[in-house]
Order: C-alpha cells, then structure tokens, then sequence
C-alpha cells in the first residue's frame, strides 16, 4: 500500500515535470508569433499609400511596369504569411484566401483605374483603402492569435 502512495506521488511529480517541460516548448514556439501585427500593418500601409499615390499622382504618365513595383508589398505578406513558424488552425489557409483575395482586388483596382478612372480620387482612395486591407486583416489576426493561449496547437 505504502508503495502504490510512493509511486503515485512520484508519478504525479513526473507528471509536473512533464506539463512544466511542455508549457516551456509551447512558450518557446509561440515566441516566433509575438510581434507579426507592426510589420504587416506597415506593408498595409506602404501599399495604401503607394496605389494612391499611383493612381492620383503618377498613373497617367507612368510606363506600364510601375504597377508591378507596386505588388513589392503583397511579396512582403506571403513571405511574411509562409514563413510563421507556428500558427492556429486553419490561419495558414485563411492567410493564403486574403492574400489571393488582396492581389484579386489590387489587379481590378489598377486595371480598371488605368483604362476608367485615371486620377479620379473617388476611385483611387477608396481602392487603395481596399487594397491595404488584406494586410490589415491578417495583422489584425496575427495579434488575436499571438494573445491567445495555445495559439500555437
């Protein structure tokens, strides 16, 4: 009887040891997650700013490569996006849907802006707001998760 008391205590004391060991790998992995938010709202905001700036300032005279300058930023967020080390469920996916979604509204922006609403701000703001927007969502979800507990499982 004395023994089963002695093993279960030890067992108990491994069992400690054993959540105290994964609580510090958990902590460890999600340390790669803590600060994804500043560097995507920036891209957000570089890319808001530069469709603007393409379509109100520079588009009528610009040689058709700029508006391929401008996607310097999506580059940004999928390699921002593909490279998390540790991300909670299904956030791989939803990233990859937003960005495609982002460069889907970006493409429709510039072209139709190009051809239709050439230095027209009721056009390009709006648009340009649009198209900062994916990064703005995926910053707003990389927070949420980097403060959740087990964001990382």
């Amino acid at each position: 009887m004395h023994e089963e008391q002695a093993g279960g205590a030890g067992g108990a004391r491994e069992a400690r040891e054993a959540l105290a060991s994964a609580d510090a790998v958990a902590s460890r992995m999600r340390g790669g997650n803590r600060r994804p938010g500043p560097l995507v709202f920036l891209l957000g905001l570089a890319m808001t700013l530069m469709t603007a700036a393409y379509g109100l300032f520079i588009e009528p005279s610009a040689p058709a490569a700029v508006p391929v300058l401008l996607l310097v930023p999506f580059f940004g967020l999928v390699i921002h996006t593909a490279t998390r080390p540790v991300l909670p469920r299904h956030h791989r996916t939803l990233y990859a849907l937003t960005t495609t979604a982002g460069a889907a509204v970006y493409s429709l922006t510039v072209t139709l802006g190009t051809a239709f609403f050439s230095g027209e701000a009721l056009w390009w703001v709006p648009a340009a707001v649009l198209c900062g927007l994916p990064f703005f969502v995926i910053g707003a979800l990389g927070r949420r998760a980097a403060r959740t507990p087990g964001a990382g499982t």
